[in-house]
């Protein structure tokens, strides 16, 4: 099995996260993961500078009782402006035997530098609603919509609907940019459709 030093789990369904969570400490850790000295969970609000410091002398040591130390940073959105840098480094640099696992529920509110070292998996419910919690979720809605529209611009090929296929690829340029109010694009979006 091919193991990545980092996974961030990202999404608004909490109990996909946690059972991939619980999944993956498993095992490394075994069922009772959540008590082996080698699992240091981070779950403060912010995350500080001390946590991830603490987290890189940990993660300096060999584990203790199996093949991997494993950290958990719940909400890494949290993490404190002094904190982002160190968390870097660790990510940039990380440590032999070492898995972090991070959880977070718009990536959005990630430092593009920090997102990019982890292998990221995406957890939504299904009965998604948008506007509950911002971030990604405008991302999804631009997924379906163009889905939407592609499927009709290719059915029937009017002048209307490849004109909303293009108006909607247009929006897309933009669905990453952290200026454009998300509430705004979305109602956009559906004045569009």
């Amino acid at each position: 099995m091919i193991v990545s030093h980092a996974y961030l789990f990202s999404g608004n369904d909490e109990a996909r996260k946690n059972d991939e969570i619980k999944s993956l400490a498993t095992n490394f850790l075994g069922a009772d993961y959540a008590h082996s000295p080698d699992f240091l969970k981070i779950e403060n609000n912010p995350i500080t500078i001390d946590d991830v410091r603490a987290l890189k002398i940990r993660a300096s040591q060999s584990p203790l009782v199996s093949q991997k130390n494993i950290f958990l940073i719940k909400t890494i959105e949290n993490l404190g402006r002094e904190a982002a840098p160190a968390m870097l480094k660790i990510l940039e640099e990380p440590p032999p035997r070492c898995v972090i696992i991070a959880t977070t529920n718009n990536t959005r509110a990630l430092l593009p530098t920090i997102k990019s070292r982890f292998s990221v998996f995406r957890f939504w419910k299904k009965d998604l609603v948008y506007g509950k919690s911002g971030g990604d979720e405008l991302e999804e809605k631009i997924k379906k919509a163009l889905a939407r529209a592609e499927t009709s611009a290719r059915l029937q090929p009017t002048r209307n609907n490849v004109l909303k296929f293009e108006k909607l690829l247009a929006i897309c340029k933009f669905s990453g940019d952290p200026t454009i109010n998300n509430r705004l694009a979305g109602e956009y979006i559906n004045m569009i459709l």
